[in-house]
């Protein structure tokens, strides 16, 4: 708390006042992070009761761009799906995936639904999903926490333009892969 408060400019003692503990401030960081994300995609579930493999490439390919372009997000979001329900390294905090009170929640709970219900009418292939969608988010999270805006030095005659759109195509490709009924 005290490496934050210098890191914003505040005393200590002021983070206190609007947060109680770590885990208080790591909660409010990751709802604010995932109300951002859900508000940026809710569209595709708007549009369509039930994930079909095209609505899921344009999914994928939408959430890849909005996490390319905010690598410090994918870290958080990443760290979250690495630890969640676990008190160990890292933030030492628990933030649950499933609470639905919360906004990480909800994006979980809708895009299971979501693909449940792709899957039952025939438009995605039938197969463990709460197992598809962690591995689905994860692909979406992996370069762009892992990379950044680091591909730029990594592939130099590639401009950060086409590194993204490549990125949201991997990702399609991705889906295909894994979905196609």
């Amino acid at each position: 708390m005290r490496m934050l408060g210098d890191a914003v400019g505040l005393d200590n003692s002021s983070l206190y006042r609007h947060f109680a503990s770590k885990a208080e401030l790591a909660h409010a960081v990751l709802d604010h992070v995932t109300s951002d994300f859900l508000t940026a995609i809710e569209t595709h579930f708007a549009a369509r009761q039930a994930a079909d493999l095209e609505a899921l490439e344009d999914l994928a390919g939408e959430a890849g761009v909005y996490f390319f372009d905010r690598p410090s997000a994918a870290r958080l979001m990443m760290h979250w799906l690495m630890s969640a329900g676990d008190e160990g390294p890292g933030f030492g905090v628990s933030v649950s995936a499933m609470d639905t009170a919360r906004p990480g929640g909800k994006l979980f709970s809708l895009l299971r639904r979501w693909l449940a219900e792709g899957a039952r009418r025939g438009g995605l292939r039938k197969h463990a999903m709460p197992d598809a969608v962690v591995i689905l988010f994860a692909a979406i999270l992996l370069r762009p926490a892992t990379h950044g805006y680091l591909l730029a030095s990594i592939e130099p005659k590639r401009s950060r333009i086409a590194a993204r759109n490549a990125w949201a195509s991997e990702l399609r490709a991705v889906v295909r892969g894994a979905f196609a009924p």
